[in-house]
């Protein structure tokens, strides 16, 4: 069925391509805030804070900025946003500028969510390299070739 939005009483059809961009990239940015999540509840499941008002009146708690295991989370959820973020502007540069087909960036979209998820799980999870690399280099091949076929497309 047809996806339709609405902007000052005018209908505009949604085109498979950017119906792709906007389904994936909403799933990526629902991970980003659970990546969040997951790092404040490390934090309190561990009883360790970043910042003195979070430790006052929290008895056994600590500050503390190098706990292993909340800096794990940490850093996961700091790398999905060196990725993620930029995904999402050139997904919807990629849909919108006509660089691929509906088929193209639903395709590019699956991939990078899988290698993002896929991440993130070998980061918490503290799988042994080159899974963590590998994983992540998927991710950057898809923003690369993104920007390149919106470069070639244009250019």
């Amino acid at each position: 069925f047809q996806h339709y939005y609405i902007t000052n009483n005018l209908s505009m059809e949604l085109t498979a391509e950017l119906e792709a961009a906007v389904w994936y990239s909403t799933i990526l940015l629902l991970k980003l805030a659970t990546a969040g999540l997951l790092t404040a509840s490390s934090r309190f499941r561990r009883n360790v804070f970043a910042n003195e008002e979070d430790v006052v009146g929290n008895e056994g708690a600590q500050l503390k900025h190098t706990d292993v295991v909340v800096e794990r989370y940490r850093r996961a959820h700091l790398n999905d946003m060196e990725n993620i973020i930029p995904f999402i502007g050139l997904i919807f540069v990629y849909a919108i500028s006509g660089a691929g087909d509906a088929g193209c960036v639903t395709l590019v979209s699956q991939i990078f969510t899988a290698a993002r998820c896929i991440h993130t799980v070998v980061y918490i999870g503290q799988v042994r390299q080159p899974a963590r690399a590998l994983s992540f280099m998927v991710g950057m091949v898809c923003n690369v070739y993104m920007a390149v076929k919106v470069l070639l497309h244009l250019y």
